[in-house]
């Protein structure tokens, strides 16, 4: 079974980006696809090693909750799909394998489903912060105006009008969905997203124009390709990604920089990649993992 690795980046490749690349190539039978934004750094591939990694060429800019993503994303999907990959795993520089290669390849043999990727309907489901994305679909910003707080300080207030159905593509039968841009699919899934650019193109369009007024941003790589495929009720989709991410207090939208001290949560955990790792706080941490972690049974 052949596995794509889908890795957009932007940084020079330190340490982290480097393992991660070695660790992927150990995998018998993989591909590994890179956006690299050149505008943020350039990328040298003599640091990998050796290993054959495809290259993405006519690259974009990217930015953290860029709309931009997504094309850069769909560039590295492609590639690895013309080289026959039937499992695709998206990842950053930032993520590390916490589980080796043999327990992840037995693991997508024996999976009934087609693809883990978190899908929730921003409709129905809990999370009180889809209140916001609702408004920001349901609505658009005419303009703001200076209001008073409380505590006598001026800020400047956003006034929105309902949008026309017509300008809303989640308005009808077509649900939005939303959940981490970190997933694992098929091939099936893989192809009906590359056979469906159309719908791509209108879901994106339609989250760029959401994203060009200041008050309510929607991050589009963790709606585009959730919400295309979770409204096609062909595919079976299991919520869980299998990433161990650390949220806990975590401030500005960015997760926990991993440490030493998580290693034992991440042992415990049945996450296959971990994120985020960052040089040199998280070096103790990837060296414990290679060693204690990252031997397949017949390395022992």
């Amino acid at each position: 079974m052949k596995i794509g690795f889908s890795i957009l980046s932007h940084k020079k490749p330190d340490r982290v980006y480097i393992e991660l690349i070695n660790q992927l190539a150990k995998y018998p039978d993989h591909s590994i696809a890179i956006h690299h934004d050149e505008s943020k750094s350039k990328l040298d591939t003599v640091v990998f090693n050796g290993v054959d990694v495809d290259v993405v060429k006519d690259t974009v800019v990217t930015e953290w909750s860029h709309v931009n993503n997504i094309e850069a994303l769909l560039k590295t999907f492609r590639l690895l799909y013309d080289k026959k990959c039937e499992w695709f795993v998206t990842l950053s520089a930032n993520c590390f394998p916490i589980k080796s290669h043999t327990e992840l390849i037995d693991f997508l043999n024996n999976s009934k489903v087609d693809g883990y990727i978190e899908c929730n309907n921003v409709n129905t489901d809990h999370f009180d912060f889809y209140r916001y994305f609702r408004k920001a679909f349901e609505t658009r910003m005419l303009f703001r105006i200076p209001f008073i707080r409380k505590n006598g300080t001026f800020y400047l207030k956003p006034i929105r009008i309902k949008r026309k159905a017509s300008s809303n593509i989640f308005a009808h039968s077509f649900i939005p969905y939303h959940g981490s841009d970190w997933f694992m699919i098929n091939r099936k899934s893989m192809k009906y997203i590359l056979d469906n650019k159309s719908r791509i193109e209108e879901v994106t369009d339609f989250l760029r124009s959401v994203n060009k007024y200041p008050d309510l941003n929607v991050c589009p790589p963790e709606v585009v390709f959730q919400t295309v495929l979770a409204n096609n009720k062909s595919l079976v989709l299991n919520n869980n990604n299998y990433r161990y991410i650390d949220w806990t207090n975590a401030v500005n939208w960015h997760p926990n920089n991993l440490t030493e001290n998580d290693y034992d949560a991440i042992s415990r955990s049945e996450a296959f990649f971990a994120r985020k790792l960052e040089e040199p706080s998280s070096i103790n941490l990837l060296e414990k993992i290679k060693e204690n972690i990252l031997t397949d049974i017949n390395e022992k």
